[in-house]
């Protein structure tokens, strides 16, 4: 029955836009998560930088040579989580869009599938209908 068929697919459909909801929201949490860690990175970077400024006092060579090679290195380390963290905001936001694109197709598919589902009631009744119908057609010819 036509009724069937469409009602078999919709649940098929919907079934795959569930899992391509539950893995945007998968990829959003690991967007949102790798965010964060990206931005305390940055932050804890950024302190280490200050917290290694010049001392007051004297100081040999050397050791001004290797803060300041130590201080450049945690510079470079906090540029480039501060990248981290804005190219985890953009992903953040497309991951945001999937979700609500595989939400509004899973809603559409159950608004769908509700639908196929009152045709398919509708469609056994009346087959059911003219069953009792002709049962009684019968009854009343004998």
């Amino acid at each position: 029955m036509r009724e069937e068929r469409r009602l078999s697919l919709i649940q098929r459909q919907s079934l795959i836009a569930a899992v391509a909801r539950k893995q945007a929201l998968r990829g959003l949490a690991e967007a949102l998560d790798t965010e964060k860690r990206s931005n305390a990175l940055a932050q804890k970077s950024q302190l280490l930088v200050a917290a290694s400024a010049a001392q007051p006092g004297a100081t040999i060579g050397a050791v001004l040579q290797g803060r300041a090679a130590f201080t450049a290195s945690l510079a470079q380390l906090a540029a480039t989580a501060g990248q981290a963290a804005h190219d985890a905001s953009r992903q953040t936001a497309w991951q945001a869009e999937t979700l609500g694109q595989a939400e509004t197709r899973a809603k559409r598919l159950a608004e769908r599938e509700a639908e196929a589902r009152t045709a398919l009631d509708l469609v056994k009744a009346r087959k059911a209908e003219a069953h009792n119908a002709a049962g009684l057609a019968r009854k009343l010819q004998r």
